[in-house]
């Protein structure tokens, strides 16, 4: 109940706050959906641990499950749980909580390393983060290359990669809002707790905050019973770090008054024709209309070389991208629309990252969608 750095120590049990004999991920664990609260006292001691820790770290990652972000107003719909939240207009008028904030802060205090995110929803964006911080490990909303991924499907390789980089490299994994039921990419928590707890050199382990419990429990080096905002702000108090104010609606920063950003059309200099980011020398640059009524193609993904149009963009500067597909094979071309997240422009005219999502639709090329 607390983790290895409660070993020895007088720290009272959690207590019960919603008691439920309902499973909690049906066909991926069978513990229930009771959930826990840990006394002022202790939780007091487990933020100071937790400090300490992400102080002593030198590669600290976050993994994020849907319990980041339902004080946002996005639904946890995988987990039955006792949480009563306003739900958002659409799960893209979400803004970022507290928690999310400071965990950008973080990142940008040099603390952070690295983001591994369950969710979709684009908050960590939206609170700050780059792109190129975070892995977007089970889809993205704002990701045309990186749809939703079933639980029976193909992770995308390049995010797959990332994973496995990171498993081996982080010496510090916070599991946050997650019930980690046995998920692939629950490795970059799993991995670094069972080298702490051989005492491998290096390896501070994995924390967990959950008021529910998962199947890892035992391996955590710290265990938090807790509200995820509450831990947060607690934690800028012990890390003596401004609490950040989260803004009421996300707007994307000053980058839309760059030279380079005009009617929807960006020069990116770090990058050549086919998109892809070239290190030093001349690449010529790469032009992208992203004006309603341009084409585009997809650059990757399980998708990759399918075209679309874009159709305009919606309240918060994101790109809207109308693809034709055929849902099932043999079946009729439908229009979907994705959303191009306005935090991948900043990143590709930054140089960012190593291959744009998509590039325009070369004129007089055929064009069968």
């Amino acid at each position: 109940m607390h983790g290895f750095a409660g070993l020895g120590k007088s720290w009272a049990l959690p207590t019960a706050t919603f008691v439920s004999k309902r499973t909690a991920r049906p066909g991926y664990s069978e513990i229930d959906s009771s959930e826990f609260v840990d006394n002022q006292d202790v939780l007091k001691a487990k933020i100071v641990c937790m400090a300490d820790l992400i102080r002593a770290s030198n590669n600290f990652i976050v993994y994020s499950g849907a319990g980041i972000s339902t004080s946002s107003g996005i639904s946890d719909y995988a987990s039955k749980t006792s949480a009563k939240v306003p739900l958002a207009k659409t799960g893209f008028s979400a803004q970022a909580s507290f928690a999310h904030y400071t965990l950008v802060e973080l990142y940008k205090l040099g603390m952070l390393k690295r983001w591994v995110q369950q969710n979709h929803d684009g908050l960590p964006q939206k609170a700050g983060l780059p792109q190129k911080a975070i892995n977007e490990i089970h889809g993205a909303w704002y990701d045309p290359t990186n749809p939703v991924v079933k639980f029976s499907g193909e992770l995308k390789d390049d995010l797959y990669e990332d994973l496995l980089d990171w498993e081996e490299r982080t010496d510090l994994c916070l599991a946050v809002g997650t019930s980690m039921s046995g998920m692939n990419a629950d490795r970059v928590f799993t991995t670094v707790s069972e080298k702490a707890a051989s005492n491998q050199e290096g390896a501070l382990g994995g924390i967990i905050i959950n008021k529910q419990r998962t199947q890892y429990d035992a391996l955590a080096t710290l265990r938090i019973f807790a509200d995820i905002d509450t831990v947060f702000k607690m934690l800028c108090e012990e890390l003596e770090i401004a609490k950040p104010t989260p803004s009421k609606k996300y707007r994307r920063g000053s980058f839309s008054n760059q030279p380079n950003a005009h009617n929807d059309r960006f020069a990116l200099a770090h990058y050549d024709r086919k998109g892809v980011r070239v290190k030093g020398g001349d690449s010529g640059g790469c032009d992208l209309d992203l004006s309603v009524g341009s084409r585009v193609v997809l650059l990757s993904g399980s998708r990759e070389g399918e075209r679309g149009e874009v159709t305009g963009k919606n309240g918060e500067g994101h790109y809207k991208i109308r693809f034709m597909v055929r849902l099932k094979k043999g079946g009729t071309l439908r229009p979907i629309e994705r959303k191009l997240g306005w935090w991948w422009i900043e990143a590709a005219v930054n140089g960012d990252i190593d291959l744009l999502p998509v590039i325009n639709v070369r004129r007089g090329r055929k064009d069968s969608k």
